[in-house]
C-alpha cells in the first residue's frame, strides 16, 4: 500500500506527497495539464517545443543552469510531453529537496523567453523531428496512424507537431502560452521519498505558495474526438526502408475503461512474448517476420491499438495480415487457454511489484492516477483491477473492438 497525503495550496496548486525513508533520495515530479491536444490548430508542436524552452533559463537561473545544478547535486532530470500532459521530473539526494523546488518554481514564475532561446530550440525540435520521424525507417508510421485514426480531432497531429507551425511560433505567443498553461492552477506537484513528516508540505508552500499567476480557463479549440473508425482504411507508404512492414490499427476506449486492463493481457497472449501466438506462427514457424508487437495507446479522450509486423525478405504482407486477423478471430470466437492467461497474469503481477520499487515510477503513477482517474490513490487499486481480469473479459474485448471491426491497414514498402 502506497500511503500518500494530498493538499491544495491557496493558488490551486495540487500537491501529492509520498514519504519513503528507506533511501536518502527524493523525486520531484511536476506535471502541467497541457499536451498536444491543447494546442491551437495552427500551432501543432508548441507544447513539445515548450518542454525544451523550460530548460533555457529563468530569472535566477542561467541558460542550461537547471541541468547543471541538478548534476552538481548528484541527481538526474528529464521531461516529456504527450497528448494530454507535459511532465518534468528530478531525482536527487534528499538534502537537495529545496534546490529542486526552487528551480521548478523559478521557471514556473519567470521563464527566459528571449528570441535567441526561442530560435535555438525551434532548430533543436525541427532537427529532432527530422532525425526521429521524417528520416528514420518507419518513423512516420505514428504520424500517419494518428492522422487517420483521429482525423479532425485534437489528437490528429502527434506531439512532435508540424515544422511550419513550430517555425511560425512567435515570442509573444510563447509568453502567452507560458502564462496560460504554466501556472499553479494548471499543475500537479508530486514529492516522493526521504523527507520528514510535514516537510514536503512546508517546502511546497515556501517555494510555490507565493506564485499568484492567474491563467485563463484552458479551452480546447476543437473538441471533436474521433472515438471509432467509420470505415476501413488502407494506405501504402513508399519509404527509404529495406524491409516491408504492416500496421493494423483499431479504435479502443480511452484511459479509465476496463479495456485498459483486458487489452494488456491480450497484447501478451497474442504478440508481445516469444511464446505468444503470433510470435510462434509468424517468427518461428512461417518465418514471415523478424519482429512484431501489439501496443495500446489510451489517452484521456480516445485510444488506438496497433499491431505492427516487420517482415523478412520475400515475405507476403497479405499473408501476414491474414494470419493476424485469423488469430484475432480465434480469440474472439474461442477464447484463450488457461495457461496463456496465467502466464500473462503472473507477468503483470511481477511487473507492478518491481515497478513501484523505483521512486520515479511511483511519482509518475501518482501523477497519472490524478490526471487520468482524478484520484492519486488509484495507484493502489490498479494492480487489483489487473488481477481481477477474467479470460471471458479478454475474449469479450477482442470481439468487441477488433473482430470484424473497421481498421486502418498501413503498409510500408521500399521505394522503387
Amino acid at each position: 500500500m502506497i500511503e500518500i497525503t494530498e493538499t491544495i495550496l491557496p493558488n490551486n496548486l495540487e500537491c501529492i506527497f509520498f514519504k519513503d525513508n528507506s533511501n536518502p533520495i527524493i523525486n520531484i515530479t511536476l506535471g502541467y495539464k497541457v499536451g498536444s491536444r491543447h494546442e491551437d490548430i495552427d500551432k501543432k508542436g508548441v507544447a513539445h517545443l515548450f518542454e525544451h524552452l523550460m530548460f533555457q533559463g529563468s530569472q535566477n537561473v542561467k541558460k542550461s543552469g537547471h541541468f547543471e545544478k541538478i548534476q552538481q547535486a548528484g541527481g538526474s532530470c528529464n521531461a516529456f510531453t504527450n497528448q494530454d500532459i507535459t511532465v518534468y521530473h528530478e531525482t536527487v539526494p534528499s538534502n537537495h529537496l529545496q534546490t529542486v523546488l526552487w528551480l521548478e518554481s523559478d521557471r514556473m514564475l519567470s521563464l527566459d523567453l528571449n528570441e535567441d532561446n526561442l530560435k535555438n530550440q525551434k532548430d533543436v525540435v525541427i532537427e529532432e523531428k527530422k532525425s526521429r520521424y521524417d528520416n528514420s525507417p518507419y518513423g512516420t508510421s505514428h504520424i500517419n496512424i494518428f492522422r487517420e485514426m483521429f482525423r479532425d480531432s485534437p489528437y490528429e497531429i502527434t506531439t512532435i507537431g508540424r515544422e511550419e507551425d513550430v517555425l511560425s511560433f512567435q515570442r509573444a505567443e510563447a509568453v502567452a502560452f507560458h502564462s496560460k498553461f504554466y501556472s499553479p492552477s494548471n499543475a500537479i506537484l508530486v514529492i516522493s521519498g526521504d523527507f520528514k513528516d510535514g516537510e514536503a508540505d512546508i517546502y511546497a508552500r515556501k517555494y510555490f505558495g507565493d506564485i499568484t499567476k492567474s491563467n485563463a480557463s484552458v479551452e480546447i479549440s476543437n473538441k471533436n474526438y474521433t472515438l471509432s473508425l467509420p470505415d476501413e482504411k488502407r494506405i501504402t507508404v513508399e519509404d527509404n526502408i529495406q524491409l516491408p512492414a504492416i500496421f493494423i490499427c483499431y479504435s479502443i476506449p480511452p484511459s479509465g475503461s476496463r479495456e485498459e486492463y483486458t487489452l494488456d493481457y491480450l497484447s501478451g497472449i497474442i504478440a508481445n512474448n516469444k511464446s505468444s501466438r503470433l510470435h510462434k506462427k509468424l517468427v518461428y514457424d512461417k518465418k514471415l517476420v523478424n519482429s512484431l508487437s501489439a501496443v495500446k495507446y489510451q489517452m484521456q479522450e480516445a485510444g488506438v491499438y496497433i499491431f505492427a509486423a516487420f517482415s523478412n525478405i520475400g515475405a507476403d504482407l497479405d499473408e501476414i495480415e491474414k494470419d493476424i486477423i485469423e488469430e484475432i478471430n480465434s480469440i474472439a470466437n474461442s477464447g484463450i487457454k488457461d495457461i496463456e492467461y496465467e502466464k500473462i497474469r503472473n507477468e503483470i503481477d511481477y511487473y507492478y511489484n518491481v515497478k513501484h520499487m523505483t521512486l520515479s515510477n511511483v511519482s509518475l503513477d501518482l501523477l497519472f492516477s490524478k490526471i487520468y482517474y482524478g484520484d492519486a490513490g488509484f495507484i493502489n487499486f490498479k494492480i487489483k483491477n489487473y488481477l481481477s481480469v477474467t479470460p471471458a473479459e479478454i475474449q469479450h474485448s477482442c470481439r468487441e473492438f477488433f473482430s470484424s471491426k473497421p481498421k486502418l491497414v498501413l503498409t510500408y514498402l521500399p521505394k522503387k
